[in-house]
């Protein structure tokens, strides 16, 4: 399986934060450089409207006949843009050119009362900044009204240089000033994932055995439910080596006696030269050898119930009715050898739940298991399957000697046994599998009387959902 790339988190957030900083420059540059033009055209065009008004002021009529006296003060504000061409007109109200350059009339005409209006437009190939007014004289023998045209006109070659050095200027700062931001950012980045370094090295200094919760007061909330689900997953875990530390302490304290038992039989069969002696020794070794084989059995099933404890991995839907029925059926056997008739009762439908049919199995084989090894021979033992509240409710109820109400508690503690009850390869072990095993899947258990008083009848009861 191909291993996953790790990525930065950090350098994550640096490249998501990228892309919009260079947009945002790009948009401010665009309104920066407008701003600059506007500026700059605002300033050249006060010297435009200048221009303007002073041949107005120059310009007058007598007598039908207009006299025009274009002063120098009209061209001496644009000395300082030497590099720039200046047009100019001045049209006769009849549309007779006075004098400057032919052509030179903006789209549209300013009204008559005295107002300049200035617009960019072409002019003999070139972009200009084209400004025109309309005086009147009050003349009335002027034919075709008695307002003239003045017009001047600029190219604007200065201007964009003027608005692009002002340009280059503010992209300069707004650089700088993204630099510095981009400085404080990762200082930022850094600042905010050192508690996480940090808890990295706390994790990483931990002994081998230590699933204390992990301190999360001084990380970012963000990380919270993070911590929240390393503790949870460290709470499972604790549980799970303390049943694996408890298993091991039982197993070496439970099988101790039996191996012991069986170095005995053996050097005692050893030492024997009578063969019926020597047969009755080996019966003996191997009946402790089925309790041994047993026991051990049973400390597995009870080491895997307790590991799956609340932390069931493999979920599926199980037929609880059917699986009952088989388990049933297995232990027939069991049943005619010990002359008990088991009986199964169940619906015709599926009982279907969501669980670990192996655990399952585990559980009513151990509780069928128990109903036939303590019930007398030509007794009953029925298994009952039911479904009802949403709950499904597995029932063994047999015929044997009970548990009285003071121990029934006890016995779903390992290796408990009822001084007095039961045969030598019980091993304490059953009853506690089983309700590790109804735990798992979030069930109830309970022990009660059986009919009449007499036997037990152990009651399962497990969620279908």
């Amino acid at each position: 399986m191909p291993s996953k790339v790790r990525y930065s988190l950090r350098r994550r957030v640096g490249w998501w934060l990228l892309p919009p900083l260079l947009i945002v420059l790009a948009i401010n540059a665009v309104l920066s450089y407008r701003s600059a033009l506007e500026v700059v055209n605002r300033a050249y065009d006060r010297s435009l409207t200048a221009s303007i008004k002073a041949v107005g002021e120059r310009t007058h009529s007598l007598a039908g006949e207009i006299h025009v006296d274009i002063p120098y003060s009209a061209f001496q504000v644009f000395e300082d843009s030497a590099q720039e061409r200046i047009f100019y007109a001045l049209v006769a109200p009849n549309g007779k050119l006075l004098t400057g350059y032919a052509g030179l009339v903006p789209r549209e005409l300013p009204p008559d009362t005295g107002e300049v209006r200035i617009a960019t437009a072409q002019f003999q190939g070139e972009e200009v900044r084209i400004g025109a007014m309309r005086k009147r004289l009050y003349d009335p023998l002027l034919a075709g009204g008695d307002a003239v045209l003045i017009v001047f006109a600029e190219t604007t070659g200065a201007r964009t240089a003027l608005a692009r050095d002002l340009f280059f200027d503010s992209l300069r700062r707004q650089l700088a000033l993204i630099g510095v931001g981009a400085v404080l950012i990762v200082i930022a980045l850094a600042s905010a994932f050192r508690p996480l370094l940090k808890l990295r090295e706390a994790i990483r200094n931990r002994d081998d055995e230590d699933l204390t919760p992990v301190e999360g007061g001084n990380v970012p909330t963000e990380v919270g439910p993070l911590i929240d689900a390393i503790n949870h997953h460290m709470e499972r875990l604790s549980a799970m080596l303390v049943a694996r530390r408890r298993f091991l302490a039982d197993a070496a304290h439970q099988i101790r006696t039996p191996l012991a038992v069986l170095t005995t039989q053996a050097e005692y069969g050893l030492r024997q030269n009578d063969a019926d002696e020597m047969r009755r020794t080996l019966a003996s070794l191997l009946a402790t050898i089925h309790s041994t084989r047993r026991l051990a059995n049973q400390m597995l099933a009870m080491s895997h119930a307790e590991a799956i404890n609340g932390i069931i991995g493999e979920r599926a839907p199980v037929d609880l009715s059917a699986l009952v029925r088989e388990v049933a059926l297995d232990l027939v056997p069991l049943a005619l050898k010990k002359h008990i008739d088991l009986a199964y009762e169940g619906p015709d439908a599926p009982v279907t739940l969501q669980g670990n049919a192996a655990m399952l199995r585990e559980m009513v084989a151990n509780l069928v298991d128990n109903a036939l090894r303590y019930g007398p021979p030509a007794s009953q033992v029925v298994v009952a399957v039911a479904a009802w509240g949403g709950e499904a409710v597995v029932s063994i109820c047999d015929e044997g000697p009970g548990i009285p109400e003071a121990e029934r508690e006890n016995v779903f503690k390992r290796f408990y046994r009822i001084l007095g009850q039961g045969d030598t390869e019980g091993s304490g072990l059953g009853l506690a599998i089983v309700r590790e095993i109804c735990w798992a899947h979030r069930g109830r258990i309970a022990l009660k009387d059986g009919a009449g008083g007499r036997g037990l009848c152990v009651e399962v009861e497990l969620p279908l959902t």
